[in-house]
C-alpha cells in the first residue's frame, strides 16, 4: 500500500508539472519566465560521465572550491512545482561566496514550445543574477565543445539589467530591497518576476537564437571555465521565451494600422 501511495503521489506530481507547462501562454512581444528546476520531475539535466542525466543540486552551499557541484539556494524566482522543494524560489550557483569552481558540470534546461504560428517565431534568453561585481554565465542553444559564450555583467557588455542602476552607472547597485517586474514602468514579462534583491540584479542575455517551429528547445548553461575569482561566479535562475512577429509581418501590421487611421480620418472629413 505504501508503494502504491508513493506511485500515485509521483503521478500526481508529474501531472501537476505537466499542467504548469501546458498552461504557459505566449502573448506576442512579452517575455515568458520559465524556472530552471532540478530533480527527476524538473526541466534541467546535467552532463556527467559523458551522458545527460537527471540531476539534484546540493541543497545549500558546499563551501568547497572546485568540487564540481551546483548549489541550490533559496533565491530568485519560481513558476514550477518541485516535488521535493515545493514552490520555493531557487537559483543554482557554481560556487559559494569567496569560492571558485571551474569544474561545475554543464546544464541543459529543456522546454517544449507550441507552434509559433504563421509569420512568428521565438527568441530565447538565459536569466542570471549579479551583484555589483562581474558575475557571469555561459549560455547557448547548441551543445558545443569548449567554453560556451560568456555573458558578463560589466560596462559595455550586452546583458540587459532588468532593474535600473544607481547614479554611478552600470555596476552601481544600491540596496533597494526586493523589487518585481510589475513595478517597472512597463512589465516586460507575462508574470511578476523578481528583478532586484538587495544589491543583486536579474540580468538577461541577448537572444541566444531564434526558433521557428514548435517542439523541445534546450538551453545549455555553464560557469566560466576560467573563473578567476568569486566575483566571476554564476547564479543561474532560468530562461525567458519571447514570441515575436516576422519583420515583414510587423511591417504589414503597421501598414494596416496606418491604412485604418487614414480611412478613419477620410470618413470624418
Amino acid at each position: 500500500m505504501r508503494k502504491l501511495a508513493k506511485l500515485i503521489g509521483a503521478a500526481v506530481i508529474v501531472a501537476a508539472v505537466a499542467t504548469v507547462q501546458a498552461q504557459l501562454s505566449f502573448p506576442l512581444g512579452k517575455l515568458v519566465y520559465i524556472d530552471a528546476t532540478d530533480t527527476a520531475q524538473g526541466n534541467t539535466e546535467t552532463f556527467t560521465n559523458g551522458v545527460w542525466t537527471v540531476w539534484e543540486a546540493f541543497n545549500g552551499q558546499t563551501w568547497s572550491a572546485n568540487d564540481g557541484i551546483w548549489d541550490r539556494r533559496e533565491f530568485g524566482n519560481t513558476n514550477t512545482i518541485n516535488p521535493i522543494y515545493g514552490t520555493t524560489r531557487t537559483i543554482y550557483q557554481n560556487a559559494a561566496s569567496g569560492q571558485v569552481d571551474t569544474n561545475a558540470t554543464r546544464l541543459r534546461t529543456t522546454v517544449t514550445l507550441p507552434d509559433p504560428g504563421e509569420n512568428r517565431y521565438y527568441e530565447i534568453y538565459a536569466l542570471y543574477w549579479s551583484d555589483p561585481s562581474g558575475w557571469r554565465i555561459g549560455a547557448s542553444l547548441t551543445d558545443d565543445p569548449g567554453q560556451l559564450p560568456l555573458y558578463i555583467h560589466a560596462p559595455g557588455m550586452s546583458s540587459v539589467q532588468l532593474w535600473p542602476n544607481g547614479p554611478g552607472g552600470e555596476n552601481d547597485h544600491p540596496d533597494v530591497g526586493t523589487r518585481w517586474s510589475h513595478e517597472l514602468p512597463e512589465n516586460p514579462f507575462t508574470t511578476s518576476v523578481m528583478v532586484s534583491e538587495g544589491n543583486r540584479r536579474l540580468l538577461m542575455t541577448p537572444s541566444l537564437g531564434s526558433i521557428y517551429t514548435g517542439g523541445p528547445v534546450s538551453v545549455y548553461i555553464e560557469p566560466d571555465r576560467s573563473q578567476p575569482d568569486s566575483n566571476a561566479r554564476t547564479w543561474y535562475d532560468g530562461i525567458a521565451v519571447q514570441l515575436v512577429p516576422e519583420p515583414t509581418a510587423w511591417a504589414l501590421m503597421g501598414l494596416g494600422a496606418l491604412v485604418a487611421i487614414l480611412r478613419f480620418r477620410r470618413n470624418r472629413n
